[in-house]
């Protein structure tokens, strides 16, 4: 709906009623379309006026757009700020239809220059002078509400697709069979490792003649599987060098030492048995000597 906004200015007020009987009167006005509540301002107080404030404040009203349909009044009440509750001091009641009359006719719907104009102040519901105010007012243009954005419904609204391109064919090259890329080559395992060989069984020693000795096997080879072989037997000094005829030499030196050392362990026992018989004698002659019986 379109509408108007109409500029109040409140610039001061004089001779006002003093409702304070001890401290300064601290004046402020309320401002509201018909009473409504819904438009109320209000102007800062004067601390310093007393019964003549002044404030300069600018109030803005929306109001229909012709004089025709104006009803209502602008109104304006003046109250006094005290510690113990605010105090009215009086009202100004203004009809729209004149403000608008005061800006060249009911009709003209166009923006003036601000009207300057003063009212007499009246006890509230009463027809009591109270002072006098000074204000201005202005009213503006004709301002229509900007239409809603439209907002659709679900479903959307289908809308045609974008045409699409003309099929291109593809050149005659793209037909063509490329060559498949080389494949990497493929690492070959490696060899298996061949089993160890397992060593050959012993030979069986030939048949020994009456009378022979056999000499001592070689020592072993070492095994594959990180074992070390068992090392044979070292040979005698003497041994070293001897022909294989000479190893009946051989039977006949050791058969010779055991006979020498068998002599040697006879007369060492008969050597032991003789001071045995010296000792056993001795015994008996010293037991003699002192009158015992000897058994």
């Amino acid at each position: 709906m379109a509408y108007r906004v109409l500029e109040v200015t409140l610039h001061s007020a004089r001779d006002l009623k003093n409702v304070n009987f001890i401290s300064r009167m601290e004046v402020y006005a309320v401002v509201t379309i018909s009473g409504d509540p819904l438009t109320r301002q209000c102007t800062p107080s004067d601390p310093y006026g007393g019964r003549h404030p002044a404030w300069n404040a600018t109030l803005r009203f929306t109001v229909p757009p012709t004089a025709a349909g104006a009803a209502g009044c602008l109104h304006v009440l003046l109250r006094a700020e005290r510690s113990l509750g605010d105090r009215d001091i009086g009202e100004v009641i203004i009809p729209l239809a004149e403000i608008l009359s005061g800006t060249g006719g009911p009709y003209d719907l166009g923006s003036r220059p601000p009207q300057f104009a003063s009212y007499q102040v009246r006890k509230v519901h009463r027809s009591e002078p109270r002072g006098v105010l000074h204000l201005s007012y202005r009213l503006g243009p004709i301002i229509s509400p900007q239409p809603p954005a439209t907002v659709f419904a679900y479903p959307a609204p289908q809308f045609d697709p974008p045409p699409s391109p003309p099929y291109v064919p593809p050149p005659p090259e793209a037909y063509l069979r490329k060559p498949a890329p080389p494949s990497p080559p493929v690492a070959k395992p490696p060899p298996p490792t061949p089993p160890l060989a397992k060593p050959p069984p012993p030979t069986p020693p030939p048949p020994r003649a009456a009378g022979q000795v056999t000499a001592l096997p070689p020592p072993a080879a070492a095994k594959a599987d990180r074992h070390m072989a068992t090392p044979s037997r070292a040979k005698a000094d003497w041994q070293v060098g001897l022909p294989a005829k000479g190893k009946n030499l051989e039977f006949e030196m050791g058969l010779g030492a055991g006979l020498v050392g068998g002599a040697i362990g006879g007369m060492l026992a008969s050597d032991m048995v003789s001071d045995a018989a010296v000792y056993d004698a001795g015994y008996r002659d010293g037991l003699a000597d002192r009158g015992r019986a000897v058994y």
